[in-house]
């Protein structure tokens, strides 16, 4: 049964549409909710909460369900609601009792959130570094290039003359202005979310340094209400700064195909 099942009955083409590629997608944070899962068991064995016996079945348990997402054996049939009840469902029949008691002083609400932090710091990462490299390989073109001569053009007519040099320079330099955006995105995904639960907190005596630490995060969101309230706003950064990044190389490959028409 679904997580947020009411016994209601649902028409399955209604439900297929509304769903739509929301399992496919998930399957991105499957290995991100393990990550934060682990994380968060540890943290629970440290406050007494949960019994090394406890632990030791849920390391097992999510070793085994990490394995079977990156050797893509791992699915969320239509049965599920998400990644994160087709994880916790796993767990559970691996893992017993301990499998339900690994939700202790954790919502669904900051489960999600810290999946999806994870996941964006991680690929805003790479989308960083691939950034850094274009800059590279367009200042190495730039010196190469300078002595050779070029059209500047105006609205797409010949004006002045320019170089390759100042040309693949412009466009390194633009890189810089992504860069900025791009590193405010990954700052913004760089905070641990984990232990706000709903929104306001825990009356548990959780550690959420522990698992800022564990997770490899840079700092925490600390205030509960405030990381909840962080959700669409990650998502608008990041969203705002690969907007700029995109806005550069289309830019960057109008030109080329202006350049190559004539």
């Amino acid at each position: 049964m679904k997580l947020w099942d009411k016994g209601y009955g649902t028409d399955k083409i209604v439900e297929k549409y509304t769903v739509g590629n929301d399992r496919v997608l998930d399957l991105k944070l499957a290995k991100y909710d393990v990550q934060a899962s682990l994380a968060h068991a540890r943290m629970l064995e440290k406050a007494g909460l949960l019994s090394k016996q406890e632990l030791q079945a849920l390391q097992k348990g999510l070793a085994v369900l990490m394995e079977r997402i990156e050797n893509g054996t791992f699915t969320i049939e239509e049965d599920f609601e998400d990644v994160h009840s087709k994880i916790e469902f796993e767990l559970t029949k691996m893992a017993g009792e301990a499998g339900k008691k690994i939700h202790t002083a954790r919502s669904r609400n900051d489960q999600v959130l810290v999946a999806l932090h994870l996941f964006l710091k991680e690929e805003l990462t790479d989308i960083k570094e691939d950034i850094r490299h274009l800059f590279d390989t367009l200042i190495a073109l730039s010196n190469k290039h300078k002595a050779v001569l070029m059209p500047g053009y105006t609205h797409t007519q010949i004006a002045m003359p320019s170089s390759f040099g100042l040309w693949f320079a412009a466009y390194a330099e633009t890189l810089i202005d992504d860069l900025f955006l791009l590193h405010a995105a990954i700052q913004t995904a760089d905070q641990n979310p984990l232990g706000s639960a709903a929104g306001y907190g825990s009356s548990f005596p959780i550690d959420r340094s522990m698992t800022t630490r564990e997770l490899g995060f840079a700092t925490m969101k600390y205030n509960s209400v405030a990381a909840q309230l962080s959700r669409g706003k990650l998502e608008k950064t990041v969203a705002f700064a690969l907007a700029s990044v995109s806005g550069t190389l289309s830019k960057l490959a109008s030109d080329m195909i202006l350049y190559l028409s004539g």
